[in-house]
């Protein structure tokens, strides 16, 4: 983007829509920027002026607090959002009073779009890199592939679809990543708004299609691509449509005294290092968190074949709440135990390979834990001890991932019938 002349005239509709957002980004990077910062710094700023907007004005109902829950689409949330659009065009209007003699806000457009590219060029690579180990979409575990797709929520029904292939997830990061890394460099910024749009097109279309609540952040994400698009209107408007040439823009120094260019390098040097090491950061530790070393050394789905309880063998009934159905074990230390009803629970299960005993004990009682001896044999695991008062021995065979059509079918160059089902 270049800066226009300083005598350029805009129109009063120009200036008091330039004014409006303005102030609206403004408050949204702030708002963004606290929040990050912290739930105690996120939730006391503004906090009692949303809390009365939200409930005196919005009338929604409720205890309107700011929580950090992984949630961007809370009352509380839209709340805000509605909150800094009064506050925005409240500041339009007193700036439009006390500055309206000014003949444009060319300078000022040029220092906001390049906020509008840094915060979208950061949250852009952080969600691509995030893409490219399973990092925001996690592969399909044993449980998903166990339960009906009727049982999947919206949300989940789409982390499924989206974290089964490694090789999709790595072609929706990549273009993140290099719309984002675009962005930040003047000469590519078309470029990158173009592929961006799209990009981010699709992430809201599935925020709003799947239920998925991060729709007023994917949101805002795309009306910040709108508002680049809009700046290059004209010349995309002659390109595109009207089949005119298109003159070069200008991309001359802003800076012209030495310091200040030597700064602008520096700092923004600094910011493209942060949007690229601070995402391979994230996805190293991701990595780490939810890769195979932290897989069960037992890892896989267990149907029992027999449960022996007190010395009588417990037949599989439907109805029975205390006989097992299947155990999974997935990652290293937790265990889930599916009755014969379809209900689960969840516990640890602590394994000792050398001495061959697990440690079994519920989350909600600590204090009572129980040893188990196990032996594995020809996909076969045998579990034998006492349990909450009642001496089991228990045999169940494993089958892994690999068993489900899901995970087994694989790719095929060549499909002489579809294979639909």
């Amino acid at each position: 983007m270049e800066i226009a002349p300083q005598s350029e005239q805009w129109s009063v509709i120009k200036k008091v829509v330039f004014r409006f957002v303005a102030a609206y980004l403004i408050a949204y990077f702030a708002s963004s920027v606290l929040d990050t910062l912290g739930e105690a710094i996120g939730s006391g700023f503004a906090e009692p002026l949303i809390r009365w907007v939200g409930s005196d004005i919005l009338t929604l109902k409720g205890d309107l607090k700011y929580v950090a829950n992984g949630s961007g689409d809370t009352s509380y949330a839209y709340a805000s959002t509605f909150t800094y659009f009064l506050l925005s065009v409240f500041a339009a209007l007193i700036w439009s009073v006390a500055d309206r003699k000014r003949t444009n806000y060319n300078r000022a457009l040029y220092w906001v779009t390049v906020l509008v590219r840094y915060y979208l060029a950061f949250f852009l690579s952080v969600y691509g890199f995030s893409k490219f180990n399973h990092g925001q979409f996690p592969e399909p575990g044993l449980w998903r592939l166990l339960e009906p797709y009727g049982e999947s929520s919206p949300m989940g029904l789409a982390w499924t679809f989206l974290g089964f292939s490694t090789a999709f997830g790595i072609f929706m990061g990549l273009f993140e990543t290099l719309g984002g890394l675009l962005l930040l460099f003047r000469r590519t910024t078309l470029l990158g708004t173009c592929i961006a749009t799209t990009v981010v097109t699709n992430v809201v279309a599935i925020n709003f299609c799947f239920d998925v609540p991060v729709k007023i952040f994917s949101s805002h994400l795309l009306l910040m691509c709108i508002f680049l698009l809009v700046i290059e209107g004209k010349r995309l408007l002659a390109f595109f449509f009207l089949n005119k040439t298109i003159p070069p823009a200008d991309f001359s120094p802003i800076f012209r005294k030495k310091k200040w260019l030597i700064t602008r390098k520096v700092l923004k040097g600094i910011f493209i290092f942060v949007c690229v090491v601070f995402p391979i950061v994230l996805l190293t530790y991701e990595s780490r968190e939810y890769g195979e070393s932290d897989l069960s050394p037992l890892y896989g789905v267990y149907e029992v074949q027999s449960f022996v309880r007190n010395g009588e063998n417990i037949p599989p009934l439907t109805t029975d709440s205390t006989r097992w159905s299947k155990l999974l074990l997935e990652d290293e230390g937790y265990i889930t135990i599916a009755d014969m009803t379809g209900k689960r629970r969840y516990g640890a299960f602590e394994i000792d390979t050398i001495s061959k005993t697990a440690v079994m004990y519920s989350y909600r009682d600590t204090a009572r834990k129980y040893v188990l001896n196990y032996s594995m044999a020809d996909s076969v695991l045998t579990l034998n001890g006492v349990y909450k008062g009642d001496t089991l021995a228990v045999t169940l065979r494993q089958w892994g991932a690999d068993k489900f059509l899901l995970v087994g079918r694989g790719f095929h160059w060549i499909n002489e019938v579809p294979y639909n089902r």
